[in-house]
């Protein structure tokens, strides 16, 4: 068969040269699919880290600082979080309404003045009226002895008569005190709600306590982490550079076998390397102004980690265990246990409406006035009065009734809701205990496989000194050892975030907690 004039039929030599191209290609093309992640991979590392500073203006970084360890961290962080002096204030409120509550107990007294002027001074009419007087006889004495008078029967007609009964300014103070001697359980069941307030709001302050410390470990080791792969991008690049000088050595003076693409495939790397350490060094800023922002501090002092390695401290406990120990620990446990003794209160509350209120009142009086006959009159100036009152109710449309239907109501839906915290809190717990798991597995195979990158690295750097292997494998074996030591050192930051996210979940230390478990 004969090719068309215008079809171009490639020759033997252009088909091989062709055919080692396209395996070349597909031979690198693995490589060249790590060289395009390596940079996003790494730089991508920490990018949550610094997902608390995302908020601050960006900054020019401020002169060094003294390192701080994480326990100083912590503390100042306790000392200048403002939503920490909220929840005190939280406790403050709640104290104040318990002694509101209490305040039920005692007597109450007030006392009240009042004065008052009429348009005139007020007065009493007596009617007119008739008096009549029987015959009678008096006996005088006179001289000459007792001499018998008869006086005769007559009648007397007594006019109307306008009686004033004080001054039309007039000025009345009185002390009044009442103490309830039974009020149906409703003082008590309120008290009960207040001490269950009180309860619910230091449980909040521990909440915002453990918020605190979370955050702070958090970002404290992820300023960690951000530093320690900053430090291992220039350490790659460093070396990366080097290894271009002995690539462009090799192609321009050595035997021919390294070629200007070898050479340009290098350029290439060092330089996108050379974007991702500067993409690392902007993430270890950021979070150190996360660190800094979580611990209350101003943007222009920075926080610089003590610790120069991520440790590692696998946590030894048992999954019951841990479950157990939130739900005694867990503060979101602890309200909602309040909450549930305070609506079963409410409940008594509530039927304090079936039932009587029985109290003692007394009440002392003084009137000034400028008249001192009618009804002002010195013994009237001054009185007193004492005496028990009940109150016992009939009917109220059924609005008590009513009234401890919501109440039963509300305490049924804790219920539910505890139940729903009950099975979350489990679910928490066991996330973490599996990420803490999976991140001591992945400590171990990846300081294996640290370990051997660096070994490898080595060998493919002296065996490209002498001409041995080519220029992609002495660059994917520095490039696999930066990514694997990047990869251990996440793995021993996954571990202790891990452990941070359950002591939060859990309310307390996880070393103290297996001490009390115990």
């Amino acid at each position: 068969m004969r090719n068309h004039p215008c079809v171009m039929v490639p020759t033997n030599q252009e088909s091989i040269m062709n055919r080692k191209s396209y395996t070349t290609k597909r031979k690198m093309q693995p490589f060249i699919t790590f060289l395009k992640f390596l940079p996003c991979a790494v730089a991508t590392i920490v990018a949550g880290i610094a997902a608390g500073a995302s908020a601050e203006t960006a900054s020019p970084p401020a002169g060094p600082s003294a390192p701080l360890s994480l326990q100083q961290c912590i503390d100042i962080a306790l000392e200048k979080n403002h939503g920490r002096a909220a929840s005190r204030l939280s406790i403050e409120i709640a104290g104040a309404q318990h002694r509101q509550a209490l305040s039920g107990y005692w007597p109450q007294i007030d006392a009240t003045g009042t004065f008052s002027m009429l348009d005139e001074d007020p007065n009493f009419i007596f009617p007119a009226r008739s008096m009549q007087t029987p015959a009678s006889t008096i006996i005088a004495t006179t001289p000459m002895g007792p001499m018998p008078i008869t006086v005769p029967a007559g009648s007397y007609n007594i006019p109307e008569q306008d009686v004033k009964l004080m001054d039309r300014k007039n000025f009345v103070a009185t002390l009044n005190m009442t103490l309830p001697i039974y009020t149906g359980g409703k003082v008590s069941a309120i008290v009960r709600q207040a001490e269950q307030g009180m309860k619910a709001s230091r449980e909040e302050a521990r909440r915002t306590d453990l918020q605190v410390v979370y955050d702070t470990t958090r970002y404290y080791y992820g300023a960690m982490l951000a530093r320690e792969l900053a430090r291992i991008g220039r350490d790659a690049l460093s070396r990366m550079e080097v290894t271009l000088e002995l690539t462009e050595n090799l192609y321009t003076k050595g035997s021919g076998r390294v070629k200007k693409t070898d050479y340009l495939r290098n350029k290439t790397v060092v330089e996108g390397l050379r974007g991702a350490v500067t993409a690392l060094e902007a993430n270890e800023q950021l979070a150190r102004a996360a660190l800094t922002n979580t611990m209350g501090l101003g943007w222009e002092s920075p926080v610089e980690p003590a610790l120069q390695e991520l440790p590692f401290t696998p946590v030894d406990a048992d999954l019951k265990e841990l479950v157990s120990g939130a739900y005694r620990f867990n503060p979101d446990w602890a309200r909602l246990e309040a909450g549930l003794e305070a609506a079963a209160a409410k409940i008594d509350e509530a039927r304090s409406g079936h039932l009587p209120k029985i109290g003692l009142f007394g009440k002392v009086t003084r009137i000034e006035n400028s008249y001192n006959s009618g009804i002002v009159t010195p013994e009237n100036r001054n009185s007193w009065a004492i005496g028990v009152g009940i109150e016992l109710p009939l009917f109220n449309g059924f609005r008590t009734t009513n009234e401890v239907r919501e109440a039963r109501a509300r305490l049924e839906r804790l219920k539910e809701q505890q139940l729903l915290l009950r099975e979350g809190i489990a679910l928490q717990v066991k996330h973490i205990f599996i990420h803490m798991m999976s991140a001591r597995e992945q400590k171990k195979s990846s300081e294996a496989a640290a370990l051997s990158s660096e070994e490898n690295r080595a060998l493919n750097e002296r065996a490209y000194q002498e001409e041995l292997v080519e220029t992609k494998d002495v660059i994917e074996a520095q490039l696999v050892e930066s990514l694997m030591k990047a990869q251990y050192r996440k793995a021993l930051f996954d571990n202790l975030e891990a452990r941070a996210n359950l002591e939060f979940v859990v309310g307390k230390e996880v070393d103290a907690f297996m001490k009390v478990a115990h």
